[in-house]
């Protein structure tokens, strides 16, 4: 384990943290350490199936548990998860460090839902009076 000095560990922990939370939100994994900077400092190379090269750009070289998020986010391939919405903005997100992108609008556990009265209405009808 090869210590790495404090700028590097930050500007390291910046994109992984980045990545890691991209990937919980895209593949539902687990949350980014708070620790990063501190752990990469003190030589850590792996976290949660991520491993990472600190002098490399991108830094993440590999992906264990989720590959196809590390070939759609790392390696560009716009194939790797085509269900992914969005993959431009997440690509901005963890490479150059652009917006979080929005989550999608939730479903109204209660959706507001039109009733149509079909009994007599006092309304007149919208073609002048009916003629029997």
């Amino acid at each position: 384990m090869h210590q790495v000095d404090r700028d590097i560990a930050l500007k390291s922990a910046d994109f992984l943290y980045r990545y890691m939370w991209a990937r919980r939100r895209c593949c539902r994994a687990a949350a980014p350490d708070n620790r990063l900077r501190h752990l990469i400092e003190t030589g850590t190379r792996e976290f949660d199936g991520i491993e990472i090269e600190p002098h490399r750009s991108p830094l993440v070289v590999r992906d264990n548990k989720h590959p196809e998020f590390f070939a759609a986010i790392i390696e560009l391939d716009d194939t790797a998860m085509p269900d992914l919405d969005d993959l431009l903005a997440w690509r901005a997100y963890v490479l150059d460090n652009g917006a979080l992108p929005k989550r999608p609008a939730a479903e109204s556990p209660f959706p507001i839902r039109t009733r149509r009265w079909s009994g007599p209405s006092d309304d007149p009808p919208p073609h002048g009076p009916v003629e029997a």
